[in-house]
């Protein structure tokens, strides 16, 4: 996944982790879709499409948000990286990254001044917690911070 970038003196904070958190959920809807698609088993298939519409929520929820403040929305990429396996466990590992970098994203939105963002924020890096523990993460205390 890719370094969360810092702030720069330049630019607004809130719009940058707006524009993070939207980049992260661009990539989760397409890793998750990639999931569903690749995936052997039924139970993982169904848990990658409802994480997919999940995140397909958040990302439109913060578009609108974007455009609520006047802001310039990232658009998706055409591709995001794969894992080059397709087992199950290399398929829960990266469903587990994904939600991970979500995380990460969103833990930058939560310092917002927006109170709005700051709201959305932690819901969802809470929501991105719970289902990178369904996925097999290991628990963390301090969820979306880099580990040392």
């Amino acid at each position: 996944m890719s370094e969360t970038p810092t702030p720069s003196e330049d630019t607004d904070p809130t719009a940058e982790a707006l524009a993070e958190a939207l980049r992260a959920e661009h990539a989760a809807v397409y890793g998750f879709e990639f999931v569903g698609g690749a995936a052997g088993d039924q139970g993982r298939r169904e848990r990658a499409s409802t994480a997919a519409l999940e995140h397909k929520a958040l990302r439109d929820a913060l578009r609108d948000a974007a455009a609520e403040r006047d802001l310039e929305a990232p658009p998706a990429l055409p591709s995001y990286p794969i894992p080059e396996g397709r087992d199950g466990d290399g398929m829960d590992t990266f469903a587990a990254e994904l939600e991970g970098a979500t995380m990460e994203a969103y833990l930058w939105l939560t310092s917002s001044g927006d109170t709005d963002l700051r709201v959305t924020a932690a819901r969802a890096l809470q929501e991105s917690t719970l289902r990178s523990l369904k996925w097999g993460a290991e628990p963390d205390a301090f969820p979306g911070f880099e580990r040392p």
